[in-house]
């Protein structure tokens, strides 16, 4: 199977990361030697090198702007500007339907080790049709943030979970119960949303992923090894850990 486009979602303020994204974006948050979005863009042309890449872009563009012009002109990723950010569900629509081929869609918070990242575009290569794909990873029931139902590797729905939720008694009950989250990471079949109708402001779940999930099969791409979301400092400080190690592994 082939990715003809990746696009790196990395249009959000992160809130929750404050005070580091006072004059960064979350995107652009040190790893060591590298960042989190120069991490995705190398592991993107390393693994899909025929791939065109685009970076959504809104808070402090100018920045992303200046991160993406350090690629030699001939790699140099798009950046999609918006004045205001429209939403991932609307900014992934729109990219999906203008771009007719297959799309590899990532959250520009996620860091993954190398060898992660190549598990799954590994996984991607070897498929013989064009299909769609979450990528989903195991966690406890009581901390998780998504939950993904599947029936023989196939999605058939995915359910946000608010913090509200997860105090509530019944997930304090199966703390020990692991449920499939999304990963922050779908590949979208080309024409898979030429009649979907994205709100704007609006995440791509459930919404888009129930409505790719109820029209066609959504594969269940199982992520076991090392990727995290950075939208805490706790989760921040650990992925900047794990990438000074890789660093250090490799020289």
């Amino acid at each position: 199977m082939k990715i003809d486009s990746i696009l790196i979602l990395a249009a959000g303020r992160g809130t929750r990361l404050k005070p580091y994204t006072d004059d960064f974006p979350k995107s652009l948050l040190p790893l060591g030697a590298t960042n989190i979005l120069r991490n995705l863009i190398v592991q993107s042309e390393k693994y899909f090198s025929s791939a065109k890449i685009y970076v959504n872009a809104s808070y402090l563009a100018e920045k992303i702007i200046n991160e993406v012009t350090n690629f030699p002109i001939a790699r140099r990723p798009y950046v999609v500007w918006e004045q205001d950010p429209l939403g991932p569900a609307f900014t992934v629509t729109n990219h999906c339907n203008q771009n007719s081929g297959n799309v590899l869609v990532l959250h520009g918070d996620n860091f993954f080790t190398d060898l992660t990242f190549s598990e799954f575009a590994n996984s991607i290569h070897q498929k013989k049709h064009d299909v769609s794909i979450l990528l989903c990873h195991q966690r406890s029931k009581s901390s998780a943030r998504s939950t993904v139902v599947e029936k023989n590797g196939i999605i058939q729905s995915i359910t946000e979970i608010s913090d509200s939720d997860r105090t509530n008694s019944l997930y304090e009950n199966d703390k020990s119960e692991l449920v499939w989250c999304n990963s922050g990471a779908i590949v979208i079949k080309r024409k898979s949303l030429i009649n979907f109708t994205a709100q704007n402001a609006v995440s791509l779940s459930p919404s888009l992923i129930n409505y790719i999930a109820s029209k066609e099969d959504l594969y269940l791409e199982k992520c076991t090894g090392t990727r995290i979301s950075i939208d805490n400092e706790k989760s921040y400080l650990t992925a900047v850990e794990i990438s000074k190690k890789s660093q250090n592994l490799f020289n």
